[in-house]
């Protein structure tokens, strides 16, 4: 008779955390991206391919209880451990010097987040990575049980999926209403000569927009590419801090560069990636990309 894959409670509890982490971590890389509008960088793709498959690879293995599943996720874990402190170290010191993997997109050292200043996205995988792996030696190393003790029980793995599902669905719920809410909030300019709009039609706004109104515009359409605070994405966007173009030219000339958007080989465009017309966001009105230059010169860093 094959031994089980857990000995014991310290056998099961390891298993059921290295679940837990999995979720966690999938879940949490999707509410950075699909919430917080933060774009992975190859190494956090690199980083997703490894921990995606463990979220349902360590499931099943419980509901199976399969006995090889150590063997299974220590090289996912293992592998990436690996790339999450590389990218750590990429984000944290020179000891690599520019990143290889990230000559195109997202770079790899844009800290999206860094709590506590080192606290940041690489850093949570790292840590998930690294309890699953440790969770999946210590199933393996227990002692195993006699055959009327196999263990681990199934029920928790229903329990820990759920309850991961219901939290995200409930934050990724209550994010789409808030930014409706916010997008509700802005002001709306017709234009002349329309005689219809996709959502209910309110009177052009005379009042001059306001910081928070262009703020908000800014995190919705540029903070993606020219980073939170105007600071400039490498490979991807420019940053508007001390930029020479914001300062020697005025309003008018600014909105009428970002309706027609730049090509990859313009003078001005250092960063080589191709800005779309009106900055890949059509839907938004003159007075709105007005509001967003106004918060650039004004509102960013303040």
């Amino acid at each position: 008779m094959e031994p089980s894959i857990s000995a014991n409670r310290t056998g099961s509890w390891a298993l059921y955390i290295a679940l837990l982490a999995a979720w966690t971590a999938m879940l949490g890389s999707l509410y950075f991206s699909e919430v917080r509008g933060f774009l992975p960088c190859t190494l956090c793709w690199y980083q997703r391919i490894l921990m995606y498959p463990l979220a349902g690879l360590i499931a099943f293995g419980i509901l199976r209880r399969d006995w090889h599943l150590p063997f299974l996720v220590l090289p996912f874990s293992l592998f990436g451990q690996g790339i999450s402190t590389y990218h750590y170290l990429l984000e944290k010191t020179t000891i690599f010097g520019a990143p290889t993997a990230c000559q195109a997109g997202i770079s790899c050292i844009t800290p999206w987040i860094n709590w506590f200043g080192f606290i940041t996205i690489p850093f949570l995988a790292m840590i998930a990575f690294l309890i699953i792996t440790i969770a999946m030696l210590t199933a393996y190393y227990s002692d195993q049980p006699d055959e009327d003790q196999r263990t681990p029980a199934r029920w928790p793995v229903v329990v820990i999926v759920a309850l991961a599902l219901l939290i995200y669905g409930g934050v990724y719920g209550q994010a789409r209403e808030a930014k409706k809410t916010e997008a509700a909030a802005l002001p709306v300019t017709v234009l002349a000569g329309t005689e219809h709009a996709e959502h209910n039609p309110v009177e052009p706004s005379s009042a001059p927009p306001t910081l928070e109104e262009g703020r908000l515009l800014y995190a919705q359409a540029c903070a993606a590419c020219r980073g939170p605070q105007g600071e400039g994405i490498p490979t991807l966007g420019n940053g508007f801090v001390e930029s020479v173009f914001m300062a020697e030219n005025d309003d008018a000339a600014l909105l009428a560069m970002v309706r027609a958007g730049r090509e990859p080989g313009a003078a001005e465009n250092q960063s080589g990636v191709a800005m779309p017309a009106s900055g890949g966001r059509p839907d938004l009105t003159d007075q709105q990309l007005t509001a967003i230059i106004d918060y650039i010169r004004n509102g960013l860093r303040q």
